[in-house]
């Protein structure tokens, strides 16, 4: 073969290198000789040292003095999950609990990158597209909420993920695009919730809705059925919007809590409203029954809310889990979107 001695050396190291990926040689398996290889590959064997040295660098052999070169296990890079959250560092929250349970279910050979979105949707959209440029494998993903995406913009999440890269979105979802999906059905929570108010005897219920659309439908849609059930009627001035401005809430909250016997809202809120709740001089919960919605600072009120408990360790084990049999192909076609029903935790309101 007449060409040059680094040619030479890429084509051996070429050819060796493909064959070791291809499992020729077992693991611990001794190659041929420096001599052998020589004379199989008609090149000199200080080429074929070369090349074994340029392998073993490459942690596909190891060589021993005087013994030989042997076939190493291979190295795999450790795989790439990515979390988009809106942000991942705050404690008490929703968010931050489901985090802690992807990571804890995490399997080896797997690491997990934390991104943070700002709530914006062109950041989610920016940071998914350079996530695909640098290898991801899949992402878990919470969008942003007070944004629809329109159809060019779904379009193109779902031409830039292909059918290569899992996407899986928890808590809220985005209609059109190809993902997984993991939340709650908060209706079955009011509906919980409602039922054991009725049987205490509860039935002037204020409803503080929660300050996503998802919850805020199924609020209701809960809320309706259970009235309905419970022949209870619903006063439309005890449903309260959520305001980030928790001073209005209280206002129109001191307003009307004289009228009624139960409330239920974020545990966030409920909690921020404490002193126009506590004055009223209700006695709980005989006069004034609260439950929330989360059950993740409710023993920041006094004493401890009762809950509809966010399943955040459904969420979060099943997210990772289904992420990763993504990756490894051992899952139906089929996509999943799983409501998981809250648990009602009676305490003391």
């Amino acid at each position: 073969m007449n060409i040059g001695s680094t040619q030479k050396a890429k084509y051996l190291h070429d050819i060796l290198k493909q064959e070791l990926e291809s499992n020729k040689y077992a693991i611990g398996e001794k190659l041929p000789s420096v001599r052998d290889l020589s004379t199989m590959y008609n090149v000199n064997k200080s080429t074929v040292v070369t090349v074994l040295a340029t392998l073993a660098s490459e942690g596909l052999i190891r060589t021993e003095a005087g013994k030989g070169a042997f076939v190493l296990e291979p190295k795999t890079e450790p795989k790439q999950i990515a979390a988009l959250f809106f942000d991942s560092q705050s404690p008490l929250r929703v968010d931050t609990e489901i985090l802690g349970h992807i990571q804890r279910n995490m399997k080896p050979g797997y690491f997990l990158s934390l991104h943070d979105t700002s709530q914006n949707y062109k950041v989610f959209e920016n940071t998914i597209a350079r996530l695909v440029e640098s290898g991801v494998k899949a992402i878990i993903a919470i969008p942003p909420k007070f944004y629809t995406p329109g159809p060019s913009e779904v379009e193109y999440l779902n031409r830039l993920l292909g059918d290569t890269i899992p996407l899986v979105f928890i808590i809220r979802n985005i209609e059109g695009v190809n993902a997984e999906y993991f939340s709650m059905d908060l209706s079955k929570g009011i509906q919980k919730a409602v039922t054991y108010l009725n049987s205490i005897g509860k039935k002037n219920i204020c409803l503080i809705k929660h300050d996503s659309q998802k919850f805020i439908d199924e609020e209701l849609a809960g809320l309706e059925f259970a009235a309905q059930q419970y022949n209870l009627q619903i006063n439309p001035k005890y449903l309260l919007e959520y305001d980030d401005n928790i001073e209005r809430i209280g206002n129109i909250l001191g307003s009307i809590i004289h009228e009624v016997d139960a409330i239920i809202g974020p545990d966030h809120t409920l909690c921020s409203l404490q002193g126009v709740i506590r004055g009223t001089s209700k006695q709980f919960p005989e006069q004034l029954s609260i439950v929330g919605i989360n059950d993740v600072v409710s023993h920041y009120f006094a004493p401890p809310l009762t809950s509809i408990r966010f399943p955040v360790e459904h969420i979060g084990v099943n997210a990772v889990q289904t992420a990763i049999a993504r990756i490894e192909g051992t899952m139906p076609p089929e996509r999943i979107v799983k409501n998981f029903i809250p648990d009602l935790v009676i305490r003391e309101t």
